[in-house]
């Protein structure tokens, strides 16, 4: 299954729909988040692509991949490499944040920090669809 394609997508969303421990560490969560690799044509991305979570009190309501800009309350952005490092547990999400390999393009840090356990459950869930 590839990254940011539509089958890992909905397969995600399932996955995060079956973790008890996302549930409840994202209880009281609500909005959209984007993970959106930047363009690069030679990967197959010239537009971008991201893959937008309807996320809803510890559900995934819906998910799609969209070309280009994705709308979505939280945005997070990286190039492809950054974002194979993270779901192959090689890099810790929160250090690629601080060190500028993922980018958060829309919406606050502030925001976000009460919902650290609920951002470490996505990227677990994301490691096993990967």
């Amino acid at each position: 299954m590839e990254l940011f394609q539509e089958a890992w997508a909905q397969a995600y969303c399932r996955k995060l729909n079956e973790s008890e421990a996302y549930r409840k560490a994202a209880a009281t969560w609500e909005g959209s988040l984007a993970l959106a690799v930047r363009p690069d044509p030679a990967l197959g991305f010239p537009k971008g692509v991201a893959v937008v979570l309807d996320l809803w009190h510890g559900a995934c309501r819906g998910v799609q991949v969209v070309e280009g800009e994705a709308e979505a309350d939280f945005v997070i952005e990286a190039d492809l490499a950054t974002w194979q490092e993270v779901l192959e547990g090689r890099l810790e999400p929160l250090t690629a944040l601080m060190r500028g390999l993922l980018e958060l393009k829309k919406g606050s840090i502030a925001a976000l920090a009460p919902y650290a356990q609920a951002a470490k459950e996505l990227v677990k869930v994301a490691r096993e669809v990967a």
